[in-house]
């Protein structure tokens, strides 16, 4: 099998099913409407080492470090908006040989045999006393960052290591990281058979050289590549942390072969270091605006000279350039609170295939499901109709946003600028107020869905029970004309929000009434559901694994425990609710309590259950679309 690293840029154009990526006419005014401003300014989160930003498909995704048993991503459509994106554990620590302190998080999109595929590389130390630190690597299930991830392995189990990254080099692919030799902390490099594994030489390519990289301690760490027009970069942080002068080195691959260290040049002086009240910014990475017309540089940086490493690092992130020669211009650390533009494209407008579960959208009243076509039209129809799913994708505010699958277009009430405006399309994206939704609970499983703009309720024209009928908002009608389901449409994990760990069978039992809990995901069909409608907004959760007899089994309730049962009982109906943070409350039909992680732990085979709802983390689940 062969992996590539995918540039992002090329991974949020979409298929030609979708035409451009980026389109250049919108049907409704944007400039009072706009979710945030033209503007952002740093530190753009507090409390953010480390930090790695993507944008991909429609939303920005960040992680920086925890230094907890949790691995943690925010996203956002916009940059200004993971200042306050909820954080979701998309992985947690239990074995006590890699458990804790968690650091320095990457994730990367590489094309692999069965698709895009991210590779999340961590850096975590033993439970004993938080030390010992090692790479490891994670891989997503699909093409979303979010997840579900198995646990690969650690490329160098053997001694501390820390701050991994790759880099692609004519087809092969390479591990880098740091770790210390004698008085000097260095960046080494190493070839990959896969994105987790080894192979041969170990090799030093970057080393403490100059006055500018031994302040405090020797120091290379954090290698990270860029690379442009045919050359290859790798910028590395330089001199130790808990100084000012952590600042950013740049060595060249001028040779042909990443293993010899002769074919990397250093560049003698820094490219980026202190400066506007910003001190000792280092720790970085890079990414494209959403129209991928410009390079950013994202990185950590402190407000004072005396903080040093500790938490009060914030995440940051600039534009830059490349200068005349063909060299990386990162300019100066931008002041606290000077005005940025956010990056091209942000406000669009734009298609994009975003990540997550798949959804029908079924009006009450008509039973047709929610579609679009080419022009933007909505309207009721049936459901077997191409552009008849959607992602319901949180953006913040408790509000959410209905992208088509097909068209890559938003849900949009029209006329944006008109409160009563009453017309719907489906619309490339432009971040206004008038492209984001409330999923309210109505009653049964059934939602309301009210424009932010307009505050008025999704429903067919006049509700009509006709098929085709356009799709408009209006007044809420208390009643049924203006309540939907939303019917998950793909496979599934469910995904607890407190410990990142999945619902599962208990060691993926095959016999009947098998025990369910919390596990670490493996990728096991024992993990993976689907969901099946049964009357209302009510569904069964049947899992993807038989028993040993062939028999289908569903997620019941018995006496509150939940384990493996016939899909006709009575208590193996659920519904769920769409909760301001994203997250979802899943209800049983039968006992009307919520399920729940009943230890409230991280461990592997906690208990599920069912239990009365007290809005606890525990009792807040994910769903993540599984292949």
């Amino acid at each position: 099998m062969t992996y590539s690293l995918t540039k992002l840029v090329a991974v949020m154009a979409l298929s030609s099913c979708l035409g451009a990526g980026m389109v250049h006419a919108s049907p409704i005014s944007t400039d009072d409407n706009r979710i945030t401003s033209e503007t952002f300014a740093n530190p753009l989160f507090r409390n953010g080492a480390d930090p790695w930003l993507e944008y991909f498909n429609g939303n920005y995704y960040l992680t920086t470090t925890t230094w907890t048993s949790e691995l943690v991503m925010r996203k956002s459509p916009t940059i200004a908006g993971l200042a306050d994106a909820p954080a979701h554990n998309i992985w947690t620590g239990a074995d006590k040989s890699r458990c804790c302190n968690f650091w320095a998080f990457e994730f990367h999109p590489m094309q692999t045999a069965d698709g895009l595929r991210w590779y999340v590389i961590y850096t975590s130390g033993v439970a004993e006393n938080f030390d010992g630190q090692r790479n490891h690597i994670l891989e997503s299930e699909g093409s979303d960052p979010m997840g579900p991830y198995t646990y690969k392995g650690t490329p160098m189990p053997d001694h501390w290591n820390i701050d991994g990254s790759y880099l692609e080099y004519k087809g092969q692919l390479y591990f880098l990281w740091s770790e210390w030799h004698g008085k000097d902390q260095v960046n080494l490099i190493a070839k990959m058979s896969n994105p987790w594994t080894i192979e041969g030489e170990h090799k030093v390519i970057t080393q403490p050289t100059y006055a500018w990289e031994k302040s405090g301690l020797n120091v290379n760490e954090g290698p990270e590549i860029i690379q442009h027009q045919g050359r290859t970069f790798l910028v590395h942080s330089a001199s130790f942390c808990n100084t000012e002068d952590y600042s950013l080195g740049v060595v060249e691959l001028t040779g042909t072969d990443p293993m010899d260290p002769a074919a990397w040049t250093k560049y003698d002086k820094p490219f980026f270091s202190k400066a506007n009240g910003v001190y000792g910014p280092g720790h970085h990475g890079f990414f494209t605006s959403p129209d991928g017309s410009e390079d950013w540089l994202v990185y950590h940086g402190n407000s004072s000279p005396t903080d040093g490493c500790s938490g009060t690092r914030s995440a940051r992130a600039q534009p830059f350039k490349w200068d005349d020669k063909g060299l990386p211009n990162f300019g100066e650390p931008m002041a606290d609170k000077q005005p940025l533009r956010v990056p091209s494209g942000e406000f669009g407008p734009l298609k994009a295939q975003v990540e997550g579960v798949k959804y029908r959208i079924v009006n009450h009243d008509t039973d047709q499901c929610l579609i679009t076509n080419a022009k933007g039209d909505v309207s009721v129809s049936r459901c077997d109709y191409k552009a008849s799913t959607w992602v319901v994708d949180p953006t913040n505010d408790g509000l959410y946003r209905f992208a088509n699958v097909a068209e890559g277009t938003f849900l949009t009430q029209e006329n944006c600028q008109d409160s009563e405006a009453l017309g719907v399309s489906a619309a490339p994206w432009v971040a206004s107020r008038c492209q984001r939704w409330s999923v309210d609970a109505s009653h049964d499983g059934w939602f309301r869905f009210a424009n932010e703009r307009s505050i008025q309720n999704l429903q067919a024209t006049n509700c009509t029970t006709q098929k085709g009928a356009a799709v408009v908002t209006g007044e809420n009608r208390v009643s049924d004309c203006t309540d939907w389901r939303i019917e998950p449409v793909s496979h599934l994990a469910i995904v607890n929000a407190h410990s990142g760990r999945v619902v599962s069978a208990q060691q993926c039992d095959v016999k009947a009434n098998a025990n369910v809990v919390q596990h670490e995901y493996t990728a096991n069909a024992c993990q993976q559901w689907q969901a099946t409608s049964t009357s209302d907004g009510y569904y069964r959760l049947q899992s993807k694994q038989l028993t040993a007899n062939k028999q289908a089994q569903c997620l019941v309730s018995v006496d509150g425990n939940l384990q493996l049962g016939g899909c006709e009982q009575a208590d193996s109906e659920w519904r769920t609710e769409f909760m301001p943070n994203g997250s979802l409350r899943v209800v049983s039909r039968k006992g009307g309590s919520s399920m729940k992680v009943a230890g409230e732990s991280y461990a592997n085979g906690d208990n599920i259950v069912e239990d009365v709802w007290k809005n606890t983390i525990s009792q807040q689940f994910y769903f993540r679309e599984v292949k």
